[in-house]
């Protein structure tokens, strides 16, 4: 395998990986937006939290939703929004780490001289 083809194959295998990144940066900021909106509305449950709870905005809502102490449209669609990226999150680490793995066994397992 030549030098240009391995470089190609790396970048291809990266773009999953990047996919991931943006994603799982995209949670942060769900996490965040649905971390205002609870401090808007339910200003006191949110002040009842542990205060590593409130620093962590996702752990912080998260712990409000198990607890049952918010819930509506807003939560529901927090929720299916998260869901939604830590699964494109998990597939895009997913996808890049088996490429990287086809790349590798092509290298030195079926390519490699002699």
């Amino acid at each position: 395998m030549d030098v240009t083809t391995e470089n190609m194959l790396v970048v291809l295998a990266a773009l999953p990986g990047l996919y991931a990144f943006i994603c799982w940066i995209r949670r942060t900021l769900n996490a965040q937006k649905a971390a205002r909106w609870v401090k808007a509305n339910h200003h006191d449950e949110w002040n009842k939290l542990h205060w590593l709870a409130q620093r962590n905005t996702w752990a912080g809502v998260n712990v409000l939703i198990t607890k049952g102490l918010i819930s509506g449209t807003e939560v529901n669609k927090f929720q299916a929004r998260d869901e939604y990226l830590e699964k494109a999150t998990w597939t895009g680490l997913l996808v890049s780490a088996l490429l990287l793995l086809v790349i590798v066994v092509l290298k030195y397992a079926v390519l490699a001289p002699g």
